[in-house]
């Protein structure tokens, strides 16, 4: 295969998503955007400005129920000096609190704090509401296509070293049964 793929089109379009995700302000301006236009007054308003490795980590958190600052460091795959960096940050916002393993006192853990809590929620909402919005604009032979191309995308991805993880499964057509692998 030469350096050029096959359709100039899908060359433009994953550039353009690949520079989309290497973006830091992922989560910055378009999150807090598109919080706040969903914003009824009954919650507590627009996400506050965060970059995408926060927003990252106060999602790992939530899933997480504290985890090391090297376990952090491996999800988000940074190195453990940014993490640092990154904890130092969210603590001095209030978002995590240092703790002792409750299993193992020898070990430090980063867990959130209630304020923390709140914000990793209303990060991950954001990020729900943002990708059915999304996936409410496509229509099923285009929602159909991108879970195909983005399983080949993953499974390439793996291959190449650039994400970890299992291969993505075979892509099947919504109301079809999944064919024997």
């Amino acid at each position: 295969m030469g350096s050029s793929l096959a359709d100039p089109d899908l060359e433009q379009l994953l550039a353009q998503l690949l520079r989309l995700l290497s973006r830091d302000a992922l989560i910055g301006a378009q999150g807090s955007r598109a919080a706040a236009k969903e914003d009824t007054g009954e919650s507590a308003g627009p996400l506050p400005a965060l970059s995408s490795s926060e927003a990252r980590a106060l999602i790992a958190l939530l899933a997480a129920r504290g985890i090391a600052q090297g376990q952090l460091a491996e999800v988000l795959g940074l190195e453990k000096s940014t993490v640092s960096r990154l904890a130092a940050g969210l603590e001095r916002k209030g978002w995590i609190r240092r703790g002792r393993d409750e299993g193992n006192h020898r070990y430090v853990r980063l867990y959130l704090t209630p304020q923390g809590v709140l914000v990793a929620d209303r990060v991950w909402q954001a990020l729900q509401s943002l990708q059915a919005r999304i996936l409410a604009g496509l229509s099923t032979e285009e929602r159909v296509g991108l879970a195909i191309g983005l399983r080949g995308l993953v499974r390439e991805l793996v291959a190449e070293g650039l994400l970890d993880g299992a291969p993505a499964t075979q892509a099947t057509v919504p109301g079809e049964p999944r064919k024997a692998g």
